[in-house]
């Protein structure tokens, strides 16, 4: 998988993460949401935008920081997911 593509993903997942944040949640702000949380507003903020990987252990954080079982925070879409 190139640079490109895993740029893309990581934008979608930041996007998935953020509408769920303002949709669902009803969370007008990063800085809100992470004083909830194990994780600095601005790591969430990078992390909405696509900026950054993350480890496993920051994954389970924001699991737990959007109130969603780990296994949901994939369910953003990959409709054009072809095995590599």
């Amino acid at each position: 998988m190139d640079a490109s593509r895993k740029k893309d993903i990581l934008k979608r997942f930041g996007a998935y993460l953020r509408h769920r944040r303002e949709k669902v949640l009803r969370v007008p702000s990063v800085r809100q949401l992470a004083t909830d949380s194990n994780l600095d507003h601005s790591k969430l903020s990078k992390i909405e935008k696509g900026m950054i990987n993350m480890r496993f252990d920051t994954l389970l954080e924001l699991a737990i920081a959007y109130k969603m079982h780990p296994r949901e925070l994939f369910q953003f879409p990959f409709d054009d997911w072809d095995e590599e």
